[in-house]
């Protein structure tokens, strides 16, 4: 990207891997009248500020703790409350993280943003779903099952393909493509496995809804999902699980809502199924226009040189 210089610093080697960084952050922020901006990484974001106290400096957290589990979770959700106490200025992703780590009279909301992937306008004749995200930590069975119980409901299921585009754990995918088998649905079903952002296109061109599909739980609540965004601004309605973050962006123009159990999958492609006719891709991308990376970054230009 034009006028981004980017210092790579080897991951390897844990404290050495610090000090590494740090070294690097030092001898490339010697101008005093330069706005640090820098993006929560645990136990060593608080060393930044101190490090250079005169910098006008922006602490910016994109996600809380999203451990199974529970101590786990508060325990790193405690130190990012630690460690934002060193800074005057905070950006969070959403209201909702925000007040879940007590920032909300403190921080600027500085939410995700999308591209637009495909500039298409979908015919909503017949049903093909996309779902493109990780794996890991996502109960896709779920989803499967669900699929599973509505083409045994339904009068034209040839209507109705699925594709899922992504990877998670060793393993992962090949145990979701023989649960597939073993329904009986894999000519319905089909996987493309990791497929590099930049060759998304014509995957979001030729399916007509998306599928956010994200486990009801409270370390994922209020995480934005990214693919929600990409999926609206490329014109398409979406089946979304009922987080607090999709509650905020999807409505009866835009999409469905849906639990997360297999027989909330089957409903959210019945109801998407009988909205078909009403929904026009130019309207669903206008319903999702504030969160164009344009837009965003306009907003914290504005935001960065109000601290000067």
């Amino acid at each position: 990207m034009d006028g981004i210089q980017v210092i790579s610093v080897n991951r390897q080697g844990g404290l050495i891997r610090a000090i590494r960084f740090l070294t690097a952050f030092w001898n490339l922020t010697k101008n005093k009248e330069a706005i640090i901006f820098v993006k929560y990484f645990k136990f060593v974001s608080w060393l930044i500020p101190l490090m250079r106290p005169k910098n006008a400096m922006v602490l910016d957290i994109r996600t809380g703790s999203v451990e199974k589990n529970i101590l786990a979770r508060k325990f790193y959700d405690t130190v990012l409350k630690i460690e934002a106490l060193f800074y005057e200025n905070i950006t969070v992703i959403s209201s909702g993280l925000s007040k879940k780590l007590g920032l909300a009279k403190k921080a600027e909301i500085l939410p995700l943003g999308a591209e637009v992937i495909s500039s298409t306008d979908k015919v909503f004749n017949d049903l093909k779903i996309l779902y493109v995200g990780t794996l890991y930590n996502r109960n896709l069975e779920k989803v499967i099952y669900g699929l599973k119980k509505y083409l045994s409901q339904s009068e034209t299921p040839e209507k109705v393909a699925l594709t899922i585009v992504g990877d998670g754990l060793p393993g992962q995918l090949d145990r979701l493509i023989m649960e597939t088998e073993r329904c009986g649905i894999s000519e319905v079903v089909k996987f493309k496995g990791r497929v590099p952002h930049d060759q998304l296109k014509p995957l979001f061109d030729t399916h007509n809804v998306g599928l956010s599909y994200i486990p009801l739980t409270a370390y994922f609540d209020d995480q934005p999902p990214t693919k929600t965004y990409e999926y609206l601004m490329s014109g398409m309605p979406v089946i979304a699980t009922k987080t607090s973050a999709n509650q905020l962006i999807i409505n009866h123009e835009n999409g469905v809502l849906i639990g997360d159990a297999p027989q909330d999958i089957c409903t959210g492609i019945k109801l998407i199924e009988q909205k078909m006719d009403r929904f026009c891709s130019k309207s669903i991308r206008m319903s999702a226009q504030d969160y164009q990376w344009q837009r965003i970054v306009e907003n914290l230009h504005t935001y960065l040189c109000n601290l000067r």
